[in-house]
């Protein structure tokens, strides 16, 4: 199963506390005892982890030949059709282990479990996930020197680093300062885009998603760093830097699949995956540390006097701590690739297989964007309502991630089962979201359901809060969201102005592997407006 996310809310914020809400707190604290004896007699009455339905480990065997590929019953189907099926066996709470080296798993499938998950993390949440990923940082200690990231970093260590990097991520203000960067590069790669169609059938290459991670790439690194790597250039060669970056993070997240999803022996001995993953990121790591100095030499040899929130955030980290600014600036470029290059690939054949909803977006796209070269700003993007629903909808049909992780800090009560500390939980978001109780006509693109006022289709109301959680939830919610959805949203109105997009081929198609990826070549129709 899947065991981590990257790619919702502001919860580790900086603001102080007002008099009332001081108040309000100490108003609560016997309520708090309340709930702390009811936790007390729901794990006295709990049921033992063992009742827990899922599929039963033989003797010797446990359940690893249940996954084995083309001969297991869940061997022939991706992640996220794995989840599926289990959840029609079991129900809305499954229990799967002995599948090898594997932690033990405990699978959730109703929205109110998901919930009373969150609830019972502590404000350091656990999240035991990309061991392979924490395995190498900790044999780069030149590099991370004891500061491994948000990813795989647990305890204070990862509630030190995410509170320094807070401030400069999550608040809207840190965002609205890069939006007119991200719009030059946007404007670049659309006039990519129109260049690269052919010219008889107007249709893209391809391998057009390549160039969207391009695109995803030079984007993050001009928040990052304020620089720009050249991943838009024609002539790009396929040994290039940009292009070497790119193989290497599809390259980790594969290897990172093969060895904790399926079956390997990594954790025994230095396997041919774990070697070709630490020479993945080493030369992944390599190539972005030598920009990072760069930025560094600039932010150190310019002056520093302007406005702290109109800098990249690498010079905002810069001015706190060096090495946090470091492993924050590996990070984004790490995970701000295939993270957002998928999403947006997912967008854009929904969007062109949804022709009338593709011309309300334009409406409003038009009444925004007089020109087709007119910037997006942050006051276009403070103005736009349908666009965000695109995008939340497609997120709904394709997250990125079939769940959320968390590992159980001490032993709780969840479905009336106990489960043991240590043990992983997954919220599986990926098909609460497609459930027929959650949203009405669950299958189709609806992007209505997301507005306010919206009377004539199923409101995304009627589903419970916690059934659709792209970005995460709680102090371990995507560090870069943000910065996510202004990218995503920049380059949808500006292709949204310039074309209508049509698609000619069959339903999208993707592997569900430690992300979802899309694999359908993306060989959209872009006829000019």
């Amino acid at each position: 199963m899947m065991r981590g996310r990257f790619l919702i809310r502001e919860i580790n914020g900086s603001r102080m506390p007002s008099k009332v809400q001081c108040r309000a707190r100490s108003v609560v604290a016997y309520p708090i005892k309340h709930n702390e004896t009811k936790v007390d007699n729901e794990m006295q009455h709990a049921r033992p982890t063992e009742d827990i339905p899922g599929p039963k480990a033989l003797p010797l065997l446990g359940n690893w030949f249940r996954f084995l590929p083309y001969i297991g019953e869940y061997g022939r189907a991706d992640t996220f059709t794995q989840l599926r099926m289990l959840h029609e066996q079991y129900g809305d709470i499954v229990k799967l282990d002995n599948i090898g080296p594997r932690r033990p798993n405990i699978l959730l499938f109703s929205p109110e479990l998901c919930e009373k998950m969150y609830r019972v993390e502590s404000a350091w949440p656990m999240r035991i996930a990309m061991e392979t990923l924490h395995y190498y940082r900790q044999n780069r200690e030149h590099i991370y020197n004891g500061q491994y990231g948000l990813a795989t970093s647990q305890g204070k260590v990862w509630h030190d680093f995410r509170s320094k990097v807070n401030p400069h991520m999550m608040q809207p203000r840190t965002v609205k300062a890069h939006v007119a960067q991200t719009s030059e590069v946007t404007r670049e790669f659309v006039e990519k885009m129109r260049a690269l169609r052919d010219p008889k059938s107007l249709e893209l290459p391809n391998d057009f998603k390549n160039e969207i991670l391009k695109w995803a790439l030079e984007s993050i690194c001009s928040i990052a760093m304020d620089c720009r790597l050249g991943c838009l250039k024609s002539d790009l060669a396929p040994d290039s830097e940009p292009q070497i970056m790119i193989n290497c993070v599809q390259e980790m997240f594969d290897l990172m699949y093969r060895m904790e999803i399926q079956m390997s022996l990594w954790k025994v001995y230095n396997t041919r995956n774990l070697k070709k993953l630490f020479r993945a990121l080493d030369t992944l790591n390599g190539i972005a540390r030598k920009h990072i100095e760069q930025a560094k030499i600039k932010y150190e040899t310019t002056d520093n006097s302007a406005n702290l929130h109109d800098r990249s955030v690498l010079e905002k980290l810069l001015s706190i701590d060096k090495q946090t600014a470091q492993v924050m600036a590996l990070d984004m470029l790490t995970a701000g690739v295939d993270t957002t290059g998928n999403v947006f690939s997912s967008l854009l054949y929904y969007i062109a297989n949804n022709p009338e909803k593709q011309e309300k977006l334009r409406e409003e796209v038009m009444s925004l964007l007089p020109d087709k070269t007119s910037p997006v700003t942050q006051d276009v993007l403070n103005q736009t309502r349908y666009a965000k629903a695109c995008i939340k909808e497609s997120l709904r049909l394709f997250p990125l991630a079939v769940g959320n992780l968390r590992t159980m800090r001490t032993d709780v009560c969840l479905g009336g089962y106990k489960i043991p500390a240590g043990f992983d939980v997954i919220a599986c978001h990926s098909v609460i979201s497609k459930k027929p109780t959650q949203f009405s006509r669950t299958q189709e693109y609806i992007p209505e359901r997301w507005l306010r006022g919206n009377t004539e289709f199923p409101s995304a109301k009627e589903a419970h809060p916690f059934a659709y959680m792209p970005f995460g939830f709680g102090p371990r919610t995507c560090i870069g969201r943000r910065f996510a959805e202004m990218e995503i949203e920049t380059l949808l109105l500006t292709v949204m102005r310039n074309f209508r997009i049509e698609w000619h081929h069959g339903p999208l198609e993707y592997e569900s592997r430690f992300i979802n990826i899309v694999v359908t070549p993306m060989q959209f129709k872009l006829v000019d407006l």
